[in-house]
């Protein structure tokens, strides 16, 4: 199942002087939170997700791999579903 058309339509709260961005989206029950960091070569990502406040999922990826935070943010949530899906079918 592909994400929400909502979600991907939510933008993030700027952190740490614009250099670091948080979107927070909901899907089948779940919070999800995806971090994305600025640094001199792209943006970085970090994944959090919860189920009833207690966190299930902490995944970092280091490498600045996207361009900006939009694909951050797109590849994040992608990531969650796909672990939320997983998680759920088995």
């Amino acid at each position: 199942m592909m994400c929400p058309r909502a979600d991907l339509r939510l933008y993030g709260k700027r952190l740490l002087n614009d250099r670091e961005q948080v979107h927070h989206a909901q899907y089948r029950g779940h919070d999800i939170r995806v971090i994305a960091v600025q640094g001199h070569n792209g943006w970085s990502l970090a994944l959090r997700i919860f189920h009833e406040g207690k966190r299930l999922v902490r995944y970092r990826q280091d490498s600045p791999l996207y361009l900006d935070f939009e694909h951050a943010r797109i590849a994040g949530l992608l990531r969650a579903y796909e672990l939320i899906e997983r998680r759920l079918a088995g």
